[in-house]
């Protein structure tokens, strides 16, 4: 039997829909803020953690989740894992995985959609390779080329978080174009940083605004996205509750 480590899972107040955070990840993002990172929270199989999905969901919302998001850490590492989870969540729900890609080649790809995979977010670091390899430990060659595959295969969001001084108005720009050589439709979020360690600050309105002009210059579809949230406009509700591997459930912001 296998097992991934699962800090918590996520419950939106906007609309039925959980994150499953899995813990975990090959890349080391200088930038990174998730504490799902590293080994985290408690050791679950497939079947453990989709019957916490079930149970809070049927305690929270009284019916199961319309929008099922994976993420972490990075949901990819454990192949078989993420194969038999998305197989075994609510069929009739929109199911997506929050990825930095590496590991989706083409075979992956189709297996997972097999298995009922709606739709794939991809976390695009940054394009110039050395910038890349410089934040995250690894090239991006092979990612920009997954890019391509998932969109030919798949629905495809693509999204980059603004980091003053490190990838931001022009790394942005780079990215929209190479977006834009693939389908000038794809949807295109543009999340802020949050500050870490000193590595950098929170971009300025102007900064975000400036970098969204840039992407439209090559695409259609481009969001300014203060947080993970899939709609492309801010809800006034904006708090969220956790859930932990024991069941219990606690309300969350973006204060605590």
């Amino acid at each position: 039997m296998e097992y991934r480590h699962v800090p918590f899972i996520t419950l939106s107040e906007i609309k039925p829909r959980v994150w499953i955070t899995l813990s975990g990840c090959n890349f080391k993002c200088k930038g990174c803020f998730s504490p799902a990172k590293g080994i985290a929270g408690q050791k679950m199989d497939v079947d453990e953690l989709v019957s916490l999905v079930k149970k809070a969901s049927l305690d929270y919302y009284q019916k199961l989740p319309g929008e099922i998001i994976i993420t972490g850490g990075e949901p990819t590492l454990n192949r078989s894992y993420l194969l038999d989870l998305v197989s075994k969540l609510n069929s009739s729900a929109v199911i997506i995985i929050e990825t930095n890609g590496y590991f989706l080649d083409e075979e992956y790809i189709e297996e997972l959609i097999k298995v009922g995979l709606s739709e794939i977010m991809l976390d695009l670091k940054a394009y110039d390779e050395g910038l890349h390899r410089w934040y995250t430990g690894f090239p991006n060659k092979t990612i920009l080329e997954n890019a391509r595959t998932i969109h030919e295969k798949i629905n495809l969001i693509i999204k980059t978080v603004y980091t003053p001084g490190i990838i931001d108005e022009v790394e942005i720009e780079k990215i929209a174009r190479f977006i834009s050589d693939i389908h000038p439709e794809i949807e295109y979020r543009i999340n802020d940083f949050k500050p870490l360690k000193g590595l950098s600050r929170t971009p300025t309105d102007l900064e975000m605004e400036n970098a969204y002009s840039a992407a439209k210059k090559h695409l259609k579809n481009v969001i300014i996205s203060r947080s993970c949230r899939r709609e492309k406009t801010t809800p006034k509700k904006k708090s969220w509750i956790t859930v932990f591997p024991d069941g219990t459930m606690k309300r969350r912001s973006l204060k605590n």
